[in-house]
């Protein structure tokens, strides 16, 4: 099956962040892609209580902290987040692909202080 670039949904979950999302007809793996130029979330942490996601950084720079330990990314880095780890993105174009098993929701996504 084929889902074209056409058919994602774009979404802005903050003013540094544009999502899009590619509906799969699972619900045991996700996909998207994402640009971040700033951090995200823009204040504190995000926490998946369902979900893995991995960062492919397609392009640009980053870092992403995971309980307080950061990783710096680069094009060609993968990065594993596991489920109820807290988490934030500090980008500079930071283009990536973001795989999730189980499909990430955003009812699973909670915001951490």
């Amino acid at each position: 099956m084929k889902i074209s670039s056409s058919e994602s949904k774009e979404k802005h979950p903050d003013n540094s962040t544009t999502i899009w999302e590619h509906d799969l007809p699972t619900h045991s793996i996700g996909l998207a892609t994402g640009k971040i130029n700033g951090r995200h979330p823009e204040s504190g942490w995000i926490k998946n209580t369902q979900c893995e996601l991995v960062y492919y950084c397609i392009s640009g720079q980053g870092t992403v902290t995971i309980e307080n330990e950061p990783f710096t990314l680069q094009a060609g880095d993968v990065l594993l987040i596991e489920k109820n780890k807290k988490y934030f993105i500090e980008g500079q174009d930071l283009f990536i692909c973001l795989p999730s098993s189980p499909a990430w929701t955003p009812e699973q996504a909670k915001s951490v202080e």
